[in-house]
């Protein structure tokens, strides 16, 4: 595989990638990806099949990619079919939610249609991308591995169980035999052919060749008489279609060998990711000819591949599916036959793969994922070049397991000071205060709070320490509160950034306030009578913890009724990114100024105070938040979803100036 592919473009080209993506924010995220991996292809996006269908025809693609999350109304199995009678070259790599691991692997390169499991990380959809740009020659083999030409039932079963369809895909050929598989939810419910029904008549649909299908609604009246789960019902064709191309591949091979041919040197990659392991293997053979590549899909297959074939160099994924790369390394320095063979990782866990070369001494070099094919082959080149070490490192010793401390209880003060008021910190006009009545004496045993998450915050100044209290004087009548009182507190606020996880999921949001007015709804349980919430409020200083959790904030009336600005649901792009958060990469979307979209935010709050002024109105209200997780909404009907108040971030005078909110996931 060059390291620079041709150049693609113009739309008229042949080549390019369509992505088939019905949500425009994740199309621009998906897209942002492709260009990163395919940096010399065009890419285009298509929101329907019809849409689909109308670029390809200008730009006549060499890559298709569907996203099945959330399922397309219908029409995958007549959309594929146009795909394979215009485009047989192109391949396919659809995402979706619910894919088979076996199911992949059984089917494996062959397979007209490559799957990748949502959600997925980035460097394995990097891997897949690649590898499916890729030429795909198997060594010794005439014939490419799967493109839409080689298109199967199995393929297209898939497709109908992951869109969750309900409907009846027919089959018939052109010697007048017939059957029909019925799809309900995704699960395959009915099966009948002529003279069979059930699995057997899967198998006997499965070996018709080139039968023509058809696609209607699903009847009422079906009964279910398959109850197994379609990913068993569909393994054992995978099985059989792979083995015939296996034993076609030996004949191949047999035909074909060359016993002069010169062995290059032996290069072993062991990753649990089946899409890159086929992509470095793939790159490395094209990239030398010469070169023996062995992979393993675990650490336990890849430390015994090692010292049966003593490779040259080892290419290590640090976090694979039963232990990571740095136990790995041990057990290879640990035995003699394996100890002298330089590794290079490879992994998104920048940190840890840092940490495990500095302490392994047979850890030479490191390739962060994703990475492109240049760079693995001018590192791999380099590496071979340098040769196995010279010496033996020694493996590190085994940290000794401390014992653990004896359980101590913690020293309780004698008497826990109460927290001041905001309204005692000087305001010449604020002199009472509503306070909630001590606590009841209880019979139960104290039970130990859990402790609460530290937020970590960004804030260029925290509200400053309160003063000392000043002495009581004589205070106007107050109301008390016979229970707590829940407030939930709603603001506006726009959008300037989005974070997205790997699987182009919301992990994270920045957010700014668009206008000071909130909206507060009192509990209907309230006990306080004669303050008057019914006029909306602008949002005035909020006090922070020492951790920079929200302690409280302090809402001054408008006397206007509350009106907050609309929502907007569109999120128009200014610039992306590739960061890295947790040592993983994400794609930061940054909004352009003005031009971004807002949400309401809303908050449980606890009314902690009530600040009066000398003739007895109301002056602010101070509410204590009640935890750290907000809900997030596109407008007032919307259910939203709950985020994580994560970071904080206030002006020189103690106003909100910003918010850093995560997805609960």
């Amino acid at each position: 595989m060059p390291a620079n592919p041709p150049t693609k473009s113009s739309d008229n080209a042949t080549g390019g990638i369509l992505l088939v993506e019905e949500y425009s924010a994740l199309g621009v995220a998906i897209t942002s990806a492709l260009r990163k991996f395919a940096p010399q292809h065009t890419v285009r996006v298509a929101h329907s099949f019809a849409e689909a269908e109308t670029i390809a025809a200008v730009m006549r693609p060499e890559l298709f990619l569907l996203d099945l999350d959330p399922p397309p109304p219908s029409g995958e199995i007549a959309f594929f079919k146009r795909l394979r009678m215009l485009y047989p070259d192109a391949r396919a790599l659809v995402i979706a939610a619910g894919t088979s691991s076996e199911l992949r692997t059984a089917r494996g390169t062959t397979g007209a249609i490559q799957f990748i499991e949502k959600p997925f990380d980035l460097a394995e959809f990097g891997a897949a991308v690649q590898a499916l740009l890729g030429p795909w020659t198997p060594p010794h083999s005439r014939h490419g591995r799967g493109t839409l030409r080689d298109l199967h039932l199995v393929d297209l079963v898939q497709l109908k169980c992951l869109a969750l369809s309900s409907a009846v895909v027919r089959v018939e050929t052109a010697d007048g035999k017939s059957g029909a598989i019925y799809f309900r939810r995704g699960q395959i419910c009915h099966i009948v052919s002529d003279t069979l029904t059930g699995t057997p008549a899967l198998q006997e649909i499965a070996n018709w060749p080139d039968g023509h299908l058809s696609e209607t609604d699903l009847p009422l009246d079906i009964p279910t008489t398959i109850s197994a789960a379609w990913p068993a019902l569909l393994l054992p064709i995978a099985q059989q279609l792979a083995e015939e191309t296996r034993q076609q591949s030996l004949g191949e091979v047999q035909a074909e060998e060359n016993p002069t041919a010169p062995a290059g040197k032996k290069i072993l990659i062991i990753d649990d990711t089946e899409m890159l392991l086929i992509f470095v293997a793939d790159t490395l053979a094209t990239a030398d000819k010469t070169l023996q590549i062995m992979t393993a899909p675990t650490g336990a297959e890849g430390i015994q591949l090692a010292a049966s074939t003593e490779p040259d160099l080892i290419l290590l994924d640090y976090s694979l599916t039963d232990m990571t790369g740095e136990w790995v390394c041990r057990a290879l320095l640990e035995n003699e036959a394996t100890a002298r063979i330089p590794v290079l990782m490879m992994s998104g866990h920048v940190g840890e793969m840092a940490r495990t070369a500095q302490d392994y001494g047979n850890v030479v070099a490191s390739l962060p994922k994703p990475f492109l094919s240049g760079a693995l082959i001018s590192e791999v080149k380099r590496l071979l070049a340098v040769g196995s070490l010279t010496t033996a490192p020694r493996a590190p010793a085994l940290p000794k397991a401390s014992p653990l401390p004896a359980a101590t209880t913690p020293a309780l003060p004698k008497e826990i000071p109460a927290a001041p008021l905001p309204n005692r910190r000087g305001s010449s006009n604020a002199v009472a205060a509503v306070e909630p009545p001590p606590a009841l004496p209880s019979t139960e045993s104290p039970k130990s709070a859990a402790p609460e998450p530290v937020i970590p915050v960004a804030s260029e100044q925290k509200s400053p320490p309160p003063s000392a209290p000043p002495a009581k004087a004589a205070r106007p009548p107050t109301a008390s509160l016979a229970r707590p009182t829940e407030v939930s507190v709603t603001l506006a606020l726009e959008v300037v950034s989005m974070q997205l996880t790997t699987s182009f999921r919301m992990e994270a949001a920045t957010l700014q306030p668009c206008n000071p007015v909130v909206s507060v709804k009192m509990d209907d349980r309230s006990d306080l009578k004669g303050v008057p919430l019914e006029n909306g409020f602008r949002l005035g200083t909020i006090r922070l913890f020492d951790d920079g959790r929200v302690d409280t904030m302090r809402l001054v009336p408008t006397h206007q009724p509350p009106q907050l600005p609309a929502a907007k649901s569109s999120f128009a792009i200014g610039g992306m990114s590739l960061e890295r958060t947790n040592s993983h990469p994400n794609l930061q979307l940054t909004a352009p100024e003005n031009d971004s979209m807002r949400v309401l935010l809303t908050t449980q709050c606890e009314l902690l105070a009530v600040e009066l002024s000398v003739a007895f109105e109301v002056v602010a209200v101070v509410l204590q938040a009640r935890e750290a997780t907000v809900l997030v909404r596109n407008s007032q009907g919307s259910r939203g979803a709950p985020f994580v108040l994560e970071g904080v971030e206030l002006n020189p005078t103690a106003e909100l100036r910003a918010l850093l909110v995560r997805a609960v996931i």
